[in-house]
């Protein structure tokens, strides 16, 4: 008789998804879906126009309003994954005790959030549902239902992460009543002061210094408490709008404030260009400029570091991104100046400050997002143009110093020799790469086509260049699309918000406050330029560089544009200053990522990097002081006057 297999059968324990799981995989594949809809909607745009000579007015519309609801849809989600940006300044240096009670404020400021987003939501969508939009004549109430979905989405989640804490900490039940009833006490109290007719009185006759204190004192509040910096600018503005506007109605008109502040077809040149040096990214590209870049850095002392400098300026370039630049060029670079003996404090200083030239040199996100702020005033173009000596400066500054370092310590020079056959097969590998910048800022220059469009065809271009390298699978692809949906609503709903700031800054004169405190210090441009350069610095020393343009740039642009300074030539400073604070700590990301691919110490390397800031520093007087530098370029192509 044959004895049957009873071995027990391997049961797999399926653990059922909680409720936040449940939403992040329902909006991945909507914002996955909506960015890839998106990317064929901008092809087509630019195919209609030139093959066909028929713009699509519907194209663009459908493509306006699917930018807003991925940046609203996609910042529910960062919601969920606690991937909004914020400063701990605080949340690192308290006990774990006090931690965990910040960090439930700010939960509870989350869920208030989407409690204001479904309310403005619905009143905004009520309002507008009978108006069509221009061209797909569909209701513009139904557009701005995102606000209603998103905020539903953001306070459900977030009071589930509450439900959850207290279940760990019953304690934390106590704190939440306490936090609840003074915020009540705080808004019924202040309701009856201003009802208070000599308040009322007093509120009006001071209200622009009263609005710049209320402005700034609890956005720092908020950024102290660790609070995310987008909501830290939305409450804030409401806040200030509170001094002046009844609560129902300004609650009623935020989510129209939010819908308008994202409702810009140049904002689309943002998610495209993210995606876009994303594909890049997978595409294997950066071992092919290491290699040109030593070509290039051949004969010179400390070659090694000449490389890392000239690859991440062409790496930084194509991706628009210093953090991946650091990354992708360091993790290659890195082991290879730990076996060559390198110094390595030196090492990780140098692939940090040369990573961000990126950032200038086009095409470059940060100057698109100057672009919008300013309305237009400085064209994305005459911009991109205008980064491209600034950005050089940046990188030669590393460089001087660099060799500087390597020849007072007799570091060997490269003695490889090359055979002309071997030269043509490092530059033709390379060549495809780098030919995206050539595509796009010649297509722009020559009228080709717009910003906006030279985005969609970055998108093309780079996914065409992945599948010839073999190195972009499908999943690899939705992947990709799913990081850019991500990293673009983060930068979307930060704009979003600010726009909210923005709004209470116009209504109550503060730019123009902000102005006089200027003038007051001296009437000389070039002194004021000098205290907001050093303002910058120090901004950017704490701050990030997406959230410190949404924030000054309102502030300072009128003050300097009153003062003669070109839109195009600021924005170059600007851009140039905030560069530099994301390599210095304490919210230097692009340093610490550098040092997490040397596993330098960050004190270890603060000393090397001084030198190179100092330099830095001297190239940002230059771009200060001569603004042919930024603007020489633009001329010259007849974008600016």
């Amino acid at each position: 008789m044959n004895q049957l297999n009873s071995t027990t059968p391997k049961v797999i324990e399926c653990k059922p998804w909680s409720f936040n799981q449940v939403l992040e995989k329902f909006l991945k594949t909507v914002l996955v879906s909506l960015l890839a809809i998106m990317s064929i909607l901008i092809v087509y745009q630019v195919l209609v126009r030139y093959v066909f000579n028929s713009p699509s007015a519907m194209s663009e519309e459908l493509l306006r309003f699917s930018l807003i609801w991925l940046g609203i849809l996609g910042a529910a989600l960062c919601f969920i994954k606690s991937t909004h940006l914020s400063l701990p300044l605080l949340l690192d240096h308290v006990t774990s005790s006090t931690r965990h009670k910040m960090n439930l404020f700010n939960l509870y400021m989350y869920v208030l959030l989407g409690a204001v987003m479904t309310w403005g939501g619905y009143v905004a969508s009520s309002k507008n549902f009978s108006m069509l939009t221009p061209t797909m004549q569909i209701p513009l109430g139904f557009v701005q239902s995102v606000f209603i979905i998103s905020g539903l989405i953001i306070a459900g989640s977030q009071l589930y992460k509450i439900c959850q804490d207290i279940n760990k900490n019953p304690k934390q039940g106590v704190i939440l009543a306490i936090y609840i009833a003074l915020s009540i006490f705080i808004f019924i109290g202040f309701t009856y002061v201003k009802g208070i007719d000599s308040f009322d009185t007093y509120l009006y006759d001071n209200i622009e210094i009263i609005s710049f204190f209320m402005l700034f004192v609890s956005f720092i509040f908020f950024l102290l408490m660790g609070t995310s910096i987008a909501v830290g600018l939305a409450f804030s503005g409401i806040f200030t709008l509170f001094l002046q506007i009844d609560f129902v109605n300004l609650i009623g008109t935020t989510s129209e404030k939010l819908f308008s502040g994202l409702d810009s077809f140049g904002f689309l040149a943002l998610p495209f260009f993210i995606l876009a040096g994303n594909i890049m990214n997978q595409g294997g590209i950066a071992k092919r400029l290491i290699i040109f870049a030593m070509l290039i850095g051949k004969g010179i002392p400390g070659s090694l570091w000449q490389t890392n400098i000239v690859a991440n300026m062409m790496f930084g370039s194509l991706s628009g991104s210093a953090i991946a630049a650091s990354t992708a060029i360091g993790g290659i670079i890195t082991p290879m100046a730990r076996e060559k003996k390198y110094d390595m404090p030196f090492s990780t200083a140098v692939n940090a400050s040369s990573s961000i030239a990126g950032m200038l040199i086009p095409p470059a996100g940060a100057f698109i997002v100057y672009s919008m702020i300013t309305g237009g005033d400085a064209s994305i173009a005459a911009l991109f143009l205008a980064g491209y000596f600034p950005g050089l400066i940046i990188g030669a500054s590393v460089m001087l110093v660099a060799y500087h370092f390597a020849k007072k310590n007799n570091y060997p020079v490269d003695t490889t020799h090359y055979a002309l056959g071997d030269i043509a097969n490092i530059i033709w590998r390379a060549l495809p790469s780098m030919f995206l910048v050539f595509v796009v800022i010649g297509g722009i220059i020559g009228g080709m086509f717009t910003a906006i469009e030279a985005s969609g065809i970055a998108v093309v271009y780079s996914l065409l260049l992945a599948l010839c390298y073999r190195t972009l699978t499908i999943k690899g692809l939705i992947k990709t699309l799913y990081d850019s949906a991500l990293s673009s609503a983060v930068i979307l709903f930060l704009i979003a918000c600010s726009s909210l700031m923005s709004w209470s800054m116009t209504f109550a004169s503060i730019p123009e406050v902000v102005g006089e405190m200027l003038i007051a210090v001296s009437d000389n441009k070039y002194v004021i330029l000098l205290v907001i350069n050093i303002t910058l610095l120090l901004v950017g020393v704490f701050m990030d560089m997406a959230p410190a343009q949404l924030i000054f740039t309102p502030i300072l642009y009128p003050v300097v544009t009153g003062l003669g300074v070109d839109p195009v030539h600021f924005g170059v400073i600007m851009i140039y200053n905030l560069s530099m604070g994301i390599v210095t700590p304490p919210v230097g990301t692009v340093l610490f990522v550098s040092c997490g691919i040397s596993g330098e110490k960050i004190t270890n390397v603060i000393k090397p990097l001084l030198p190179i800031f100092l330099v830095q520093f001297i190239g940002l007087l230059l771009v200060t002081y001569l603004p042919i530098i930024s603007l020489g370029l633009p001329r010259f192509f007849g974008l600016i006057n």
